[in-house]
């Protein structure tokens, strides 16, 4: 039996966020956000045919409304005709650019239950508000299969299927408002031409490790078809060009891996299409690694909502040994503010525990809000990077009353993250700098690549060093100030010497 969706219109984007964090994959058998849909064909109560490839293939978007019969809030929405007046606009009495479906999802349910009239026992296998058919002219498809197949956790919400299969969420929301989501955000147009886009990457990572995988989609938003694109990478080495091959038409998508890539600093991999085409906008992505990196102090900063005694947290080393950790919160709206030094380098994971499942999510009940953010810190006031970051907007648990968790895992002390210092006998000076730097090159038997990369991870200035050289010196005048990391490779070394441009 399914759950009736209690949570907010962004749970499934956050719910997503933090599947992506956690490099969570779902299965082609089960319909999840960003996924790719698989294909079924359906027969609605009126005895009409539905493919969901044809559809797409034909260009139309499809949009499905899946809903329990028992469930008040899916008959407030089918009341005010929402979707009706969707379908007006762009659906089959429409443009016909998209097509509209309502999917009754309660597996034990018949046609009884979509006829009405009301009847509320408390069964849902045969509860019903009223009648779902005669204000509407929707397709209505009841095939318990096809709901089963979906494996949806919550009800109700609308799924949005783009041409290019990728599947998104959404919930019930205003004409306007889908509009938006269905043509601006979500399903992107095809242009005229050569068009290659990147899209969807996400990364793994072991803790403790330089080495990392990259995976993304390749898509093809334009009309020409897709036979060769040549994908940059950046921020790793070896630095590479990527040469897809393949056949891809219009919406055609492909992943790609590349795997076994070191990585020169903390920062993120840049993924690039390097030749030509009619829209650069979606050439690029730049994707960091999933474990988090701190240095050995980091700070908690937790704001309870009005149920405080539900919340406690826990840091755990690799060997799950709780370094710290607090709960038994009595103040509503409580404020929480540490700073905490980790007792070696190493990996940590950071949970955050609510015994009923909801989390912070304090709006929800006729509260606020509270959340939770983990930074890691310079010193004891001074932020570096802001780690993990949860609003409060979504519970933790699908099912109420039921405990549940969030988990965060960063490394301390990561090789990634290195500290000011010269490494290898490199020596960087001035530093700060403020219009130029020499780097001092110690006694080398091999040609280098030096890259000044900023801290989000762009690349710079990089230069490529002959075997021999003493010292080389950079122009900085036209950089920003700020915090920079220089990452040196060599034949048998590599080095990441953290610089700093400041302007007088």
């Amino acid at each position: 039996m399914l759950l009736l969706r209690k949570f907010g219109p962004q749970f499934m984007k956050k719910l997503f966020l933090l599947l992506h964090l956690s490099c969570v994959l779902n299965a082609f058998a089960q319909i999840s956000p960003g996924s790719l849909a698989f294909d079924f064909t359906v027969q609605d109560i009126a005895g009409n045919t539905h493919n969901l490839y044809d559809q797409l293939d034909s260009g139309k978007t499809v949009v499905i409304h899946c809903f329990t019969a028992w469930d008040s809030y899916a008959w407030e929405y089918y009341q005010q005709q929402t979707l009706e007046s969707f379908d007006a606009l762009y659906g089959a009495q429409g443009n016909g650019s998209v097509a509209v479906w309502r999917m009754e999802c309660e597996t034990q349910n018949t046609l009884l239950q979509l006829q009405g009239p009301a009847s509320l026992t408390g069964n849902n296998a045969n509860d019903t508000q009223g009648d779902w058919l005669s204000e509407s002219v929707l397709p209505v498809i009841d095939d318990s299969t096809l709901a089963a197949d979906f494996s949806l956790e919550y009800v109700p919400v609308i799924i949005v299927i783009c041409p290019d299969r990728v599947v998104r969420f959404a919930d019930q929301m205003s004409v306007g408002n889908l509009s938006n989501l269905v043509f601006q955000n979500s399903c992107p147009s095809i242009t005229q031409g050569f068009d290659p886009a990147l899209q969807s990457a996400v990364t793994s990572r072991e803790c403790g490790s330089t080495l990392i995988d990259v995976r993304a989609v390749l898509k093809n938003l334009g009309s020409d078809t897709l036979f060769n694109v040549s994908i940059g990478v950046g921020g790793a080495t070896p630095s590479q060009t990527f040469q897809w091959q393949g056949q891809l038409l219009s919406y055609g998508a492909d992943t790609i891996n590349f795997e076994g890539l070191e990585l020169l600093a903390d920062g993120p991999i840049e993924l690039s299409i390097i030749e030509g085409n009619v829209n650069v906008e979606n050439d690029s992505l730049r994707v960091r690694t999933d474990v988090g990196l701190s240095t050995q102090l980091v700070r908690l900063e937790l704001a309870l909502d009005a149920y405080p005694q539900e919340v406690s947290w826990e840091i755990r080393n690799e060997s799950d040994s709780v370094i710290y950790n607090g709960g038994g919160y009595e103040v509503d709206y409580q404020y929480i503010n540490n700073v905490f030094q980790l007792p070696a380098s190493g990996c940590y994971n950071f949970f955050l525990n609510d015994t009923r499942g909801d989390g912070l999510y304090g709006s929800q009940y006729g509260g606020f809000d509270g959340f939770c953010k983990l930074y890691s810190m310079i010193d004891s006031t001074t932020i570096e990077e802001e780690m993990f970051y949860y609003d409060g907007s979504f519970n933790f648990s699908a099912i109420d009353n039921t405990p549940a968790f969030l988990q965060y895992s960063f490394e301390s002390g990561s090789p990634l993250a290195t500290a000011e210092s010269y490494e290898d006998g490199w020596k960087v000076f001035p530093n700060p700098a403020d219009q130029s730097m020499v780097i001092q090159i110690p006694a080398a038997d091999s040609d280098y690549e030096a890259t000044l990369y900023d801290m989000t991870g762009r690349m710079v200035n990089q230069w490529h060093g002959m075997k021999g050289e003493v010292r080389a010196q950079l122009d900085v005048s036209s950089l920003p100030s700020g915090m920079y990391m220089l990452g040196i490779v060599e034949e048998h070394n590599r080095s990441c010497i953290t610089v700093v441009i400041q302007h007088l």
